[in-house]
């Protein structure tokens, strides 16, 4: 028993040494003072009071801390904060902290300026880190020193937060623990936060832009194992990772940009509110993914097309496997617009894009676009992706609209009408096809000075696409005329039952603006009166050509082209039991050169324009027709 009171008496005679010691110290300036004089360019810290109840566990009350590295400066303060330290190992410049457990942290970190970059237009939005001026970035070599090695384990913070890191600033309230690891001069570094739960305040970008409003977060982050000096800025996201709960209202959607990674030159914009789960790590979005976004202003750009209405965009992954990543988008209400107009061309209720591809996100910032296309992994995630868009009975108010893919010098062009669209569009990495189908009522035509009137259907199909230049095979398409109605003052045509029918037997095109097309067609015409009609208001037409050329039931063969503003027409043939009628002409700027070859019966002509001139002939008509090639 004596000898346990002697060992009991010598414990607490060292307890309060120690508690005299290390409280008087932890209440002294001095210390503070001591402490700042090591690395001051490096590491400043400061604390309202301190004290410590068994050794080498302190807590502080009111703790700031700045300090700066070779690219970067921060700033830390907490109304108070616990922890333990290991002492021996900071022989071997190793630094043991645990169980540390803080309150109410703001966090402040800014870039030090890099000479190639202006930051003339983003400084104002960069935090003040308290008595660090704002220096360029660090340049020297380092020098082979062995590093400090940190350990913090056991790490917890609690309470109300406020972070402002670059132009970027928000508030945070709740929990988040976990452990990190990192090593001085640009070394090893990780990162776990085991676990997070978090209510979410408003963000800021740029001062006053709103980021998101707000909303819940809980799950897991951190980065996995890396060195900085080998993956130095934004190549340390390939390392981050997070799988979390989500429910965000967002001020912007372009983070989901990332997931299409441009695919098709697809841009997704707008704000509304984020919900779901989401699994990424090492750059690769992961099995178990099931996140939306709903927005009512959701905006979908691709090529020169802006679509925007109330909508909803689903980030999605298989439960079990990574592969492959879904992203769709499905209207409710939309809009679609050209780049440079505001009347949009086209209004509807539905409207559904599908992207199937990669679940690769996140491609090294430090490979140019050239890098990225030859890399072979790169190559072989691509290979996989596709992208298809559905539209389900939308309208095109003003068919006007379709002269945007038109040559402005073509003599065909659309002057009104309304349109039912449906479309299925597949894009590959290499490949481009589908169906778009048109089907109009009262669809105007302006045929240089004379309007033509009629109901419209088309039927395209796309086959053997390129979609980087938006080429295709559009063999198999077909266009349909009724109730054809011919305005003009010489002469009038209405038919209610008149019809035309084109059938594409050969056909390929260049669907940009303008549009290239040739192909080589099956014509059937229910008879030849609106061509007529049309011939006549632009000529003084004899009766008798014009009783001749008025034949019914014809079926034959057409060549045609349209490139360079130019709609040219090889051969376009019909022929009947009684009568033919050819065409070889070209027709541009308002002009037309060329042949139109007729027989009735026996009777035939030759009607011939040139250089602005028309000629009749009628010796040898079928001969001459034949010879001429256009040029």
């Amino acid at each position: 028993m004596t000898l346990i009171k002697r060992v009991l008496k010598i414990v607490v005679g060292i307890e309060l040494v120690y508690l005299l010691l290390v409280n008087g110290a932890l209440q002294l300036q001095l210390t503070q003072d001591l402490v700042n004089k090591i690395r001051p360019e490096k590491f400043y810290v400061s604390w309202e009071q301190a004290w410590s109840w068994y050794p080498f566990r302190v807590h502080a009350e009111g703790i700031f801390a700045n300090g700066q590295a070779r690219t970067q400066q921060w700033e830390v303060t907490a109304t108070s904060a616990s922890g333990s330290i290991s002492v021996l190992p900071l022989i071997l410049k190793h630094v043991y902290l645990s169980d540390i457990q803080a309150e109410n942290i703001e966090y402040r970190q800014r870039p030090r300026l890099k000479p190639d970059i202006d930051y003339s237009s983003k400084l104002a939005y960069y935090p003040e880190i308290q008595g660090r001026e704002v220096v360029p970035v660090e340049t020297a070599e380092l020098k082979k020193k062995r590093p400090w090695k940190i350990h913090m384990n056991g790490l917890q913070a609690l309470g109300d937060h406020r972070f402002w890191v670059y132009n970027m600033q928000g508030t945070a309230s709740g929990t988040a623990a976990g452990n990190l690891y990192t090593e001085t001069r640009r070394g090893a570094f990780w990162l776990d936060v085991e676990q997070f739960e978090l209510d979410l305040g408003p963000a800021f970008l740029n001062g006053s832009a709103e980021a998101f409003h707000g909303g819940t977060a809980s799950g897991s982050l951190g980065f996995s194992p890396l060195v900085r000096a080998e993956h130095p800025g934004r190549r340390m996201l390939r390392f981050a990772y997070l799988d979390a709960d989500l429910d965000l209202a967002v001020d912007s959607l372009d983070f989901i940009n990332l997931f299409a990674g441009n695919y098709s030159n697809l841009t997704i914009t707008g704000a509304g509110r984020v919900q779901g789960h989401l699994s990424v790590s090492d750059g690769f979005v992961r099995a178990g993914t099931q996140l939306s976004a709903t927005a009512e202003n959701l905006g979908v750009d691709m090529y020169d097309v802006n679509v925007i209405g109330k909508g909803v965009v689903n980030i999605h992954t298989p439960k079990t496997e990574d592969m492959p990543l879904g992203l769709d988008v499905q209207y409710d209400q939309l809009t679609a617009t050209r780049d440079g107009e505001s009347a949009p061309f086209l209004i509807g209720e539905t409207l559904h894009l599908e992207y199937r591809g990669s679940n690769f996100i996140t491609p090294d910032p430090g490979l140019g676009l050239a890098d990225l296309w030859d890399d072979e992994e790169a190559r072989q995630r691509r290979a996989n992706n596709s992208l298809s868009l559905f539209v389900d009975r939308a309208t095109v108010p003003d068919m006007s609209a379709l002269n945007y893919n038109l040559p402005p010098e073509t003599a065909l062009q659309f002057a009104g009408g309304t349109t039912e669209l449906n479309a299925e569009l597949f894009f590959g990495e290499e490949s481009l096809g589908g169906t778009i189908q048109l089907d109009s009522v009262a669809t105007q035509v302006q045929i240089d000075e004379q309007r033509l009137k009629a109901d419209l259907d088309i039927d395209m199909n796309l086959a053997g696409g390129n979609p980087r230049t938006f080429t295709a095979d559009f063999t198999g398409s077909t266009l349909r005329l009724f109730n054809v109605y011919v305005e003009g003052e010489k002469e009038k045509f209405e038919g209610d039952y008149w019809s035309t029918s084109l059938e594409v037997t050969s056909g390929e095109g260049i669907f940009t603006q303008p549009v290239e097309l040739t192909a080589e067609s099956l014509i059937t015409v229910s008879d030849t009166r609106p061509l007529v009609t049309l011939f006549k208001n632009r000529s003084r037409t004899p009766k008798w050509l014009a009783n001749m050329m008025s034949v019914k039931n014809l079926a034959g063969e057409a060549e045609m082209s349209l490139s360079g503003g130019k709609f040219r027409v090889p051969l376009a043939y019909v022929d009947s039991e009684k009568a033919e009628v050819g065409i070889k002409a070209t027709f541009f700027e308002g002009e037309r050169e060329g042949m139109v070859y007729a027989r009735y019966k026996k009777l035939d002509t030759l009607v011939k324009r040139f250089n602005g001139k028309r000629d009749v002939d009628i010796i040898k008509s079928r001969k001459k027709f034949e010879e001429y090639v256009l040029p």
